[in-house]
């Protein structure tokens, strides 16, 4: 199926996403607080399907959202979002608020993708490509040994499978941890799959 890809935030995260998918067949768009204007150096470098776009822009014309923006800039997207139903939401989130000192949001005892996904109600949200550094989702997804893996959870079966279909066109290897609330658990930073790189070997 052909869709519009979003890429909300421009950050280390935001343009490791947009270099992977540029790769692929899919339209894609990346906007930023900064406007289209601050982009066109970033969108000429990366190339392919890349194409910088105002966040409204982005919002209407995307079927799939990644979210890589600031942990403080959720809420008011959100309120952007509200007039919209069904655009799944790939979050690639985590809960930082402070690195010195490193301090996380307190979420209230959810997990990241619950608080996220409370946020934007009318969203399908998955939970993806918050557990490797910046540094290494920059890496090529694809090596000698095989295929590196890239965890999601979701408490929507069909937009889990969109998302593992764009992480596989992408060329990681995807791995469902379950719901929201138990492969969530995950994934947050601290717990099992955080920061940790793993490789699917080839057969």
């Amino acid at each position: 199926m052909s869709y519009t890809i979003g890429i909300i935030g421009s950050g280390n995260i935001g343009r490791g996403l947009a270099t992977h998918l540029a790769k692929t067949q899919y339209k894609l768009l990346l906007t930023n607080r900064r406007g289209a204007e601050s982009l066109t150096d970033l969108v000429v470098s990366i190339g392919g399907s890349l194409r910088a776009a105002d966040l409204a822009e982005t919002i209407h014309q995307a079927d799939v959202l990644f979210l890589a923006l600031p942990w403080s800039q959720l809420e008011g997207l959100a309120q952007a979002m509200a007039p919209y139903r069904g655009k799944i939401l790939v979050d690639a989130t985590n809960n930082v608020v402070s690195m010195s000192p490193f301090q996380l949001a307190d979420i209230g005892g959810k997990t990241t993708g619950e608080y996220v996904a409370d946020l934007f109600p009318h969203q399908r949200l998955v939970k993806a490509f918050n557990t490797l550094g910046a540094a290494t989702l920059a890496l090529p997804p694809q090596n000698d040994t095989g295929n590196r893996v890239i965890v999601l959870s979701g408490d929507d079966t069909e937009a889990k499978k969109v998302v593992a279909d764009l992480a596989q066109s992408m060329g990681f290897a995807p791995i469902d941890l379950g719901t929201l609330a138990e492969g969530g658990k995950l994934q947050d930073m601290g717990n099992a799959f955080s920061g940790i790189e793993l490789i699917k070997v080839s057969k």
